[in-house]
């Protein structure tokens, strides 16, 4: 533990000296990049209702989150995901047009940070809200990694996929909430056993347990979309249509890998979903993907990412 670290709880840090300046020149890089990309910034609040946390798209996300009660016995939230606050505040605008935000601040989670070890991350991101194309998706993503390149970040590699095709499988199997979570799990880390040990226990369908089983092997190069090219459902083949068009947009110097039945982040995502690596380190420094938010009955598209610019610092040690 470093001298700056005594004295405080578990999994957080202060920064100090050339960590605080580099930590704010990083700021002041990726905001002055996101405003020459007419994005408009947004502060939003460190706290809020434990309610609404998450929005109504991602129960999930109130796992993360520090709660407590206000002098009015409300129950309060520390942020651990910002995306979905720009969402709250983008509803509440109640424009109808396309959107582009960005934002820096901090957010606290439970769970500590896989390379910073520490439970509170500086982030910082766009969010664009509106119809989202494959062309903003496109935008986005050089947008993304043009302002890590910028960051001095230039062995990257970006994981690619899209939750299309396993959603159409996981809808078909009437599981609750917990057992959905419980799957994407076993899925998500590839054993086949314990794939085939949780079917035998609900008494699944063995076609969809042969379907995840085939989605399980897409992954690697652009090749591997093949199964999905092939297959009788629409939805598997659009999929694979999208992901091929954002490859072959992908800058030269970044290197890609894709995959249908890992994905990074909370389970708000639906649909585009991707992370940046870099070169010897095997944790993600920036992710996002596609999402909806919804209130009153307005349902609004976005698609977005965040930086974990904390680990950035680390990297550059």
């Amino acid at each position: 533990m470093s001298a700056s670290n005594l004295g405080l709880p578990d999994g957080t840090e202060d920064f100090v000296g050339v960590r605080a300046e580099e930590l704010e020149k990083l700021r002041s890089l990726f905001l002055n990049f996101f405003y020459k990309n007419n994005c408009e910034l947004v502060v939003p609040s460190l706290v809020e209702f434990s309610e609404i946390i998450g929005g109504n798209f991602n129960e999930s996300l109130r796992d993360y989150a520090y709660s407590f009660s206000d002098e009015n016995l409300k129950n309060i939230s520390i942020r651990p995901d910002i995306s979905q606050q720009i969402a709250r505040i983008d509803l509440q605008q109640g424009t109808r047009d396309k959107k582009k935000y960005c934002y820096f601040g901090e957010t606290l989670r439970k769970t500590k940070d896989s390379l910073t070890k520490s439970k509170i991350a500086f982030k910082t991101g766009v969010e664009i809200f509106g119809k989202i194309s494959i062309t903003d998706e496109i935008d986005l993503i050089k947008l993304m990694l043009l302002s890590l390149k910028k960051a001095g970040k230039y062995k990257m590699t970006i994981s690619l996929g899209r939750t299309e095709p396993l959603s159409e499988i996981l809808n078909g199997l009437d599981l609750s909430l917990n057992e959905n979570r419980r799957l994407k799990k076993i899925i998500a880390s590839k054993s086949k056993t314990d794939l085939e040990e949780f079917f035998n226990s609900k008494a699944l369908s063995t076609r969809s347990l042969i379907e995840i089983k085939n989605l399980m092997e897409v992954n690697g190069k652009i090749e591997c979309l093949k199964y999905l090219k092939k297959h009788k459902n629409k939805v598997f083949q659009a999929s694979a249509r999208k992901i091929e068009k954002i490859v072959k947009n992908l800058p030269v110097s970044i290197d890609y890998h894709l995959d249908f039945s890992d994905f990074p982040g909370f389970d708000y995502h639906s649909g585009l979903v991707f992370s940046v690596h870099v070169l010897g380190f095997g944790f993600s420094i920036a992710k996002g993907g596609q999402y909806k938010s919804m209130q009153n009955h307005i349902v609004r598209e976005a698609i977005g990412f965040d930086v974990n610019v904390s680990s950035l610092t680390k990297l550059n040690k």
